[in-house]
């Protein structure tokens, strides 16, 4: 099966699960898709058969008329694949702030007194940001 043939199959189910009847010969669903994303009827025909692919300018509005996001729609009709979603991007991301100690373990100072003076210059500058956000400076941590 083509990228076009799979995108077809996926184009059809959408559109008759938002409603657009491409089923009968006057059903219409395929002059309101048309419409929809700006194209001609005979242009949703070939997507449909299974003969071409919709240019990328379309794919939101082809999404939009058939109401799903157009990420659902590029991985379920194949133009993309779901791990391409997260590929360049990292996974290990953290939700709960980390402590100094944990600070330098993430960023490799084992040495003992690097370690106190990195934790101890953490502290300060917390304390700095604090002193200032609460005089209402905002900003004067970058100074």
């Amino acid at each position: 099966m083509t990228l076009a043939e799979k995108y077809a199959a996926w184009l059809a189910d959408a559109m008759r699960a938002a409603g657009l009847d491409i089923d009968k010969q006057r059903g219409g669903g395929r002059q309101a898709l048309a419409t929809a994303v700006g194209v001609s009827a005979s242009t949703v025909g070939r997507w449909l058969g299974g003969a071409a692919l919709p240019s990328p300018e379309y794919f939101e509005p082809i999404a939009d008329a058939v109401g799903v996001p157009p990420v659902q729609m590029l991985v379920e009709s194949g133009i993309i694949s779901a791990a391409s979603l997260t590929l360049g991007r990292s996974t290990d991301v953290r939700f709960q702030p980390i402590t100094p100690a944990q600070a330098a373990d993430e960023v490799g100072i084992t040495d003992p007194t690097r370690r106190a003076l990195f934790m101890r210059d953490l502290a300060e500058r917390n304390r700095r940001h604090l002193r200032a956000a609460d005089d209402g400076e905002g900003d004067a941590v970058a100074q």
